[in-house]
């Protein structure tokens, strides 16, 4: 884990939903977690996602910040 970093955390609702890329995609465009978080679930219910879409974006950040 290194500054800089982002994770995902989420359900198949939306890994299944939406290709790898376009996860690529949105995770490195959206300046902060929130709106990527928004971004993929808007992207999910494009999709015509069948399934309910949870995920959670967090950034690494240096102790303090």
């Amino acid at each position: 884990m290194r500054r800089g970093d982002r994770y995902l955390l989420c359900s198949d609702g939306l890994s299944g939903a939406v290709p790898a890329a376009a996860l690529r995609r949105v995770l490195a465009s959206a300046a902060e977690p929130e709106q990527a978080v928004r971004d993929l679930v808007a992207l999910a219910n494009d999709t015509g996602g069948a399934d309910n879409v949870s995920c959670v974006v967090a950034d690494v950040v240096p102790a303090g910040d």
